[in-house]
């Protein structure tokens, strides 16, 4: 008499559920658009960039590390206190793209967010649009980018089988299972290294569906396509998810492959590691981050001067042990809710600094008061510019459009700039230094047997106890030094090194190095 419930489950679920907007999403009308609006668009948001990543403990982009990102600053006005309104993509994307505040219960698709940006300009603008975890552009602009109901289906059914052998099997049936924290999908087969491919990331709260190219791939789409104007003016939307994890891209695009846990001291609930582990995957966060930036010079490059241009993020991220890369709580809201906003204006050379109380929802009224366009809906968000500099506003950020955490701006500025001091120590001998004894970098180191392993990420197990200082020498020559750390009843090390040549490893034992076989 059972037998027909699991039927039954499946079909509630996925045709009654809010599921089903993911699925089959409906399309938009167009929303008294634009229809004489000239002005070329371009808005780029990048996914979990956190402000205090860009940033030197006096307030400026680090240009060492980040020239286009500083570059852009030079020349365009920055909105320094600008933070995120969720702290998740698929609401953070789209309260970016309408103007309004998250709300509990929508989805990230045209049913639920009518009007938006490209409803205003689809009959004024030719539309270039990378948008690969939401789906605000209306089907019949944006059908040619987007995969088929086929392709998600499969998609659902292969992953899905996956994640429920993770839930359900006991821990020693797990072993062997393939990883879903490298890949965005795609689970079982997994994706060539450094390629983030579309599908459904079932990680997140419910199917956050993917697009079928990879950051890099979607980057230079966009880079294409600012090269043919035709007789509408462009308008250029890219939702890169660099530098969000899997962090495998080094800064000129090289991928390297991940052995083992590709996130040492990461869990489902956040942060359990030392906060050295955490410090390591900054690390290779900052690597990412640099290649974004290099993207980005690539895309300044090729953009004109009469476009109105707004480079942003979703949301920001955490990297302190025992509290979660997300969601925004007070402890960790210092670099959750910073993110970077640059607006250019047609023509404009120089760089300001604003220090209004900026928010994400004001995106959108932000490129249609500079493109000359009066929004035809009432917006939460404002023009940038209209934001008063008020240290006591309120900054609240929702989680999946429930409220999170309120705190006054002040104080969310002063838990920024306390970030940017510790970041500040960390990147001091640069990235591939961070790690107990940077001292050592550069020292000549002999007498031991090559491992098997190859840079520029190195792991694999050890015979010494955990906690134990250790070094990595490239070429006979210390790159990184790190620690041990305990994975059950094995002793494993993780580091990042430069370059490329034979691995050799070393336990520290004061000014020392005991090769170890």
């Amino acid at each position: 008499m059972l037998s027909p419930a699991p039927l039954v489950v499946v079909l509630l679920f996925l045709v009654v559920s809010p599921v089903r907007g993911l699925l089959f999403p409906s399309d938009a009308a167009a929303t008294e658009p634009a229809s004489d609006a000239t002005t070329p668009i371009v808005h780029v948001v990048f996914d979990e960039l956190p402000l205090t990543t860009l940033t030197t403990p006096d307030g400026t982009i680090d240009a060492g590390l980040f020239p286009s990102f500083a570059r852009l600053a030079r020349t365009s006005t920055w909105y320094r206190n600008a933070t995120t309104v969720d702290d998740l993509t698929t609401e953070a994307v789209p309260a970016q793209l309408t103007g309004e505040l998250p709300q509990a219960g929508r989805l990230p698709t045209t049913r639920d967010h009518p009007r938006n940006l490209f409803t205003l300009f689809e009959r004024s603008h030719a539309l270039s649009v990378i948008e690969p975890i939401t789906d605000l552009c209306p089907e019949r602009v944006c059908a040619d980018v987007r995969p088929g109901t086929a392709d998600r289906w499969r998609s659902l059914e292969s992953d899905v089988e996956v994640v429920v052998q993770h839930l359900l099997l006991p821990e020693d049936l797990r072993d062997g299972l393939p990883a879903i924290d490298n890949v965005w999908e795609g689970f079982e087969t997994g994706a060539p290294p450094g390629e983030i491919r579309g599908g459904a990331n079932l990680r997140r709260d419910v199917l956050d569906r993917l697009a079928a190219d990879d950051a890099t791939a979607g980057f230079e789409r966009a880079i294409a396509s600012l090269g043919r104007r035709g007789a509408r003016p462009p308008l250029l939307f890219v939702h890169s998810t660099l530098p969000h994890g899997p962090w495998r891209h080094l800064p000129d695009g090289r991928t390297y492959a991940i052995e083992g846990r590709g996130y040492p001291g990461l869990a489902a609930e956040g942060w359990i590691g030392p906060q050295w582990q955490v410090d390591q995957a900054f690390g290779r966060h900052v690597l990412q981050v640099q290649y974004a930036d290099a993207l980005l010079g690539r895309l300044l490059d090729t953009l004109g001067d009469d476009a109105v241009l707004v480079v942003t993020a979703d949301h920001g991220a955490s990297f302190v042990t025992g509290e979660p890369r997300r969601p925004a709580n007070a402890a960790n809201i210092g670099g959750v809710a910073p993110v970077p906003f640059f607006l250019r204006l047609p023509g404009q050379r120089d760089g300001r600094v604003d220090e209004g109380a900026v928010r994400t929802i004001d995106v959108l009224p932000t490129i249609a008061d500079a493109a000359g366009v009066t929004l035809p809906w009432k917006t939460t968000g404002m023009p940038a510019g209209e934001r008063p500099d008020d240290a006591d506003a309120p900054i609240g950020i929702s989680h999946a459009g429930e409220p999170a955490v309120t705190e006054r701006l002040r104080s969310v500025v002063a838990k920024r700039q306390a970030r940017d001091e510790v970041e500040a120590r960390l990147l001091r001998d640069g990235v591939y230094a961070i790690g107990p004894r940077p001292e050592l970098i550069g020292r000549s180191a002999d007498g031991a047997r090559a491992q098997a392993t190859r840079p520029p990420f190195v792991s694999g197990e050890v015979d010494v106890a955990p906690g134990a200082e250790l070094a990595v020498a490239v070429d006979g020559r210390v790159a990184a030094t790190t620690h041990a750390y305990r994975d059950g009843d094995r002793s494993l090390y993780t580091a990042m090194v430069p370059g490329d040549g034979e691995v050799t490893l070393y336990e520290i034992r004061g000014d020392e190095l005991r090769p170890l076989g």
